[in-house]
């Protein structure tokens, strides 16, 4: 586990204001690990250091849309 980081600091840094997630959604990526991190005492934490968009997929949410490939977290984060 690398460098951990507030998760609304990390939102703050990686998404645009209007457009960051709140703390019950970044607990359900972690918790569902699109993100690396750790929930600590309830409030969550990501792993900066290993995150990055394109390297984290979840294979259940292959579908025949995207020709049965692992979506990117790019897609996963987008909805």
């Amino acid at each position: 586990m690398g460098k951990l980081v507030k998760g609304v600091t990390w939102a703050k840094k990686q998404f645009e204001k209007g457009s960051r997630p709140g703390k019950e959604k970044i607990l359900e990526w972690i918790e569902a690990e699109y993100i690396p991190g750790q929930i600590i005492a309830g409030e969550p934490y990501v792993d900066a250091d290993r995150f990055t968009i394109r390297e984290h997929t979840a294979p259940a949410q292959n579908t025949s849309a995207n020709g049965g490939q692992p979506r990117s977290g790019l897609d996963l984060l987008a909805g």
